[in-house]
């Protein structure tokens, strides 16, 4: 069985399990329609109805629908409508801001948070496009809904999305009317546990005010917090906002004492919560962010100039108060990748996963994978490292003197996937040595190598996967070999 068989038989098991699914809600459905809706035959058996339908697979087949679909469901019979008023119907709820002329009294996610909000428990506001013409509508839409948000409920989950070039867009007088809003909603919840900021951009100081907002009445209970795109990477607001810079060491630590799970990408705020060594260390003696589970960390290179960078010491008092501490490092290198790598990748870092992509060229700047590895094995992140995702579009010269060595030093490495280019030397002893000699911990390989334009070079890979990667799979090893042989 070749590659392309095994992803093929992989496809198909996909599909015949979807058909199998299928098949059986079209059976279930078949029931269902056959108890309510079947006329009586003579038997003794009480036959129900579809009004009849009990309330909580009632409410299952709400919660996958549309809320268009929801409205044509709940107007079938009286029962079906009380239904559509059930807490676990209204429990997640996403806002749109409008790209329609719709006034305020007919837009359906006003009317529905006017009605339903004290059920919302999770909501997500998202701006998919900027209609400028629209835009007078549309940000007094969103101010009633934060407004509403606030008075009625208590939410369990906040997530903004992509709402900073819609702020932008904004007069002064109505930005700050928006992000006073935004700050009396965190200041208003108390059961928050889950708060995301997806490209957002606030000014730096504003970032800083919502912070402190979110912990008003949540810091007991904020369990996963996201700032992905939270600020604006503006290195004069920083100077400007100095003061407040310096005190985000001391506020962070005292102010997320249940925080478990932190994603942010490397920005000002992130640099100062840490980097500063005299103020973090003393901070981080006295910090009850003990709970910290885990960081997950964004780094897309060099973006601005201006970072401190944390230190090993910092990453060192880190480990030691939160002894569980994993990180999880997405990175992508620009045009200083040695610098960058040496800036991002520290010793003390407890890394246990890292998503490592070189898919952008920078002529001289760009490392060996050597360079990589043993800089790795320099930090000793090989002790954490539980799952590597490589993109590597240049090719690695000898695949078996580069790995093998690496995978024997990772003692609880589980999985590995690179994504590079042909040639790919050495292949085959890599794949041989994990006949061999498998490294206990591996369970899952794959690697998927591009271009292999010769059609004998083509032939070659796909004769050797046919002949490592069931032996590889029989030994418990879930191996992968995708080949793309780039013919147009």
């Amino acid at each position: 069985m070749n590659a392309i068989d095994t992803s093929v038989n992989f496809i198909d098991a996909v599909t015949i399990k979807a058909i199998e699914m299928e098949d059986l809600l079209e059976e279930w459905d078949n029931d269902i329609a056959e108890s309510m809706l079947s006329i009586d035959t003579g038997e003794n058996e009480k036959q129900s109805e579809w009004p009849e339908l009990p309330s909580l697979p009632l409410e299952k087949i709400y919660s996958f629908l549309s809320r268009a679909d929801q409205i044509n469901l709940s107007q079938v019979c009286r029962k079906w409508s009380e239904g559509y008023g059930s807490p676990s119907v209204w429990k997640t709820f996403r806002f749109y801001l409008t790209d329609s002329e719709l006034s305020m009294d007919t837009c359906p996610e006003i009317k529905f948070s006017r009605k339903y909000s004290s059920m919302f428990r999770h909501v997500e506001i998202v701006c998919r496009r900027i209609n400028l013409q629209l835009i007078d509508t549309s940000w007094r839409q969103l101010k009633v809904f934060l407004d509403i948000l606030t008075t009625n409920s208590q939410l369990l989950t906040i997530k903004f999305r992509n709402l900073g070039n819609y702020l932008r867009q904004l007069d002064t007088p109505i930005y700050d009317d928006i992000f006073r809003a935004i700050a009396s909603l965190l200041g208003s919840q108390h059961l928050l546990k889950r708060l995301e900021f997806h490209e957002c951009f606030f000014r730096f100081q504003e970032g800083v005010e919502l912070l402190k907002d979110i912990t008003e009445n949540s810091r007991e209970s904020l369990t996963h917090l996201v700032l992905r795109g939270f600020i604006h990477e503006d290195p004069m607001d920083h100077e400007q906002d100095s003061n407040v810079a310096q005190s985000l060491p001391t506020f962070v630590s005292q102010r997320f004492p249940r925080l478990t799970t932190f994603e942010t990408d490397y920005s000002l705020i992130f640099d100062n919560m840490f980097a500063r060594q005299s103020a973090a260390v003393d901070a981080l003696k006295n910090c009850q962010m003990r709970s910290l589970s885990k960081i997950i960390l964004h780094c897309d290179g060099f973006r601005q100039s201006h970072f401190q960078g944390l230190t090993s010491v910092a990453w060192s008092f880190l480990k030691q108060l939160c002894p569980d501490l994993q990180v999880e490092l997405y990175f992508l290198p620009g045009s200083q990748s040695r610098r960058e790598m040496e800036f991002f990748i520290l010793p003390e870092m407890p890394i246990t996963l890292l998503d490592y992509r070189l898919d952008r060229l920078h002529g001289s700047s760009i490392i060996e994978i050597d360079t990589l590895f043993n800089h790795l094995l320099a930090c000793k992140v090989n002790d954490h490292l539980v799952s590597l995702y490589l993109v590597w579009m240049m090719p690695i010269h000898d695949l078996a003197s580069t790995f093998i060595p690496f995978f024997q030093a990772c003692s609880k490495l589980k999985c590995l996937q690179l994504f590079t280019v042909f040639p790919a030397n050495g292949i085959d002893l890599l794949m041989r040595s994990w006949l061999e000699n498998r490294p206990e911990s591996l369970e899952e390989v794959l690697i998927s190598i591009s271009n292999v334009r010769n059609e004998d070079e083509y032939m070659s890979l796909m004769t050797l996967a046919d002949e490592y990667v069931p032996l590889l799979q029989v030994l418990g090893l879930n191996a992968f070999l995708i080949l793309d042989h780039g013919w147009r």
